[in-house]
């Protein structure tokens, strides 16, 4: 049955989230349903990846710094409920989790009887004492009241949920998306050329914001240290606020005529053709998407043991090297190992096609019904 489906994030900006609701509205547009992508803020390279299917609402509210202020935050609440009254919508999914929050408010305030699926991306820890994870804890309690299901990326993000509130029988875990295949990237980069530049060697290749999750600096202890042993090149796809730092860390390690930071690059097709290993160093990763990206490509990967997406992507390393979070001895010898002892490409690919959009958008799809 033809259903009126609601997609709502804040913006459009880079972020797995943002990414993965672009997905799943397309696919689901393609399914026949009527689908409206509604965002606060429509700006941003996920924009780009909309299908003309979906239809986009787009609030254009300002954004300041990384979030949109307290009185623009109030106001797209009300005309959020105001935006859910109209339109009547059948089910309603959101993200990340204030996101979450402003929809279980905004589909009361508006009188609507919409099935809600709120989803949770990241990691969290169980909540202590404190008077911030009280509070936490009754945020989830809200939006766990309004949810029909709370759509966890992972089974330890849904434990995670469960732990702060959510009833266990209302989480249900549906992993992320591949994106679809695009092919090899014809175009050219300056990145590229720069890369080159590095010298010989294979290509280590991370993807994702220069942020303190990510711990590229524990990347590039072990890069250094893999330097040692052979020669190598480090690729860091992804901007953030600690670049500055990242780039001074390497010059300090004397690296620095070895690692590029190539900045955002929205072809991810041309990231993973110019790898020969991919590796993720986060402290906390609710699913990973770039694992199953790279896996897709036929990247081998090594990636910390991160809760909660890294392992169970790789299936406990089955499929890629998992080691300790901060440990750069390790992730070095992870690296090595993996550069002389590639995991065979057939084999990732087929584990990859795990997590294709059509997959993951029959198990959306069942929510529906």
């Amino acid at each position: 049955m033809r259903k009126r489906i609601v997609f709502h994030v804040p913006s459009l900006r880079g972020g797995g989230a943002e990414r993965v609701f672009v997905l799943m509205a397309n696919e689901l547009a393609r399914r026949g349903h009527e689908v409206t992508l509604f965002t606060w803020n429509g700006e941003g390279p996920n924009a780009a990846l909309r299908s003309d299917a979906v239809h986009l609402v787009d609030l254009g509210i300002p954004i300041r710094g990384d979030g949109f202020g307290k009185p623009a935050t109030i106001g797209g609440l009300w005309r959020s409920a105001g935006f859910y009254r109209r339109l009547k919508p059948d089910a309603v999914f959101s993200a990340p989790e204030f996101a979450n929050l402003i929809t279980a408010l905004a589909l009361t305030l508006g009188f609507s009887k919409a099935q809600f699926f709120p989803s949770f991306h990241a990691a969290a820890s169980i909540p202590s004492d404190d008077f911030g994870s009280k509070v936490a804890v009754l945020l989830s309690g809200l939006v766990a009241g309004r949810a029909s299901k709370a759509i966890a990326v992972s089974a330890g993000v849904g434990r995670d949920i469960a732990a702060r509130g959510v009833p266990a029988d209302k989480v249900a875990v549906i992993n992320n998306p591949l994106p679809p295949a695009m092919g090899r990237a014809s175009a050219t980069y300056r990145w590229q050329a720069e890369l080159a530049g590095l010298g010989d060697g294979p290509v280590l290749a991370t993807a994702g914001r220069l942020v303190g999750v990510k711990d590229h600096k524990t990347l590039l202890r072990a890069f250094a240290a893999l330097l040692k042993q052979r020669p190598a090149r480090l690729v860091l796809f992804g901007d953030g606020p600690l670049r500055g730092e990242l780039e001074a860390e390497s010059r300090i390690l004397g690296i620095g005529s070895r690692v590029l930071f190539a900045g955002y690059v929205n072809d991810p097709a041309a990231c993973y053709a110019a790898a020969d290993l991919f590796v993720l160093s986060s402290t906390s990763e609710g699913f990973g998407n770039v694992l199953i990206e790279a896996m897709a490509a036929g990247v081998p990967v090594v990636s910390t043991d991160a809760p909660h997406g890294p392992r169970e992507i790789l299936a406990d390393g089955k499929y890629g090297a998992l080691v300790p979070v901060g440990d750069a001895e390790a992730l070095a010898a992870a690296m090595a190992a993996m550069l002389d002892a590639p995991t065979a490409a057939a084999l990732l690919e087929g584990r990859a096609a795990d997590f294709a959009v059509e997959r993951i958008g029959d198990a959306y799809e069942a929510l529906l019904r």
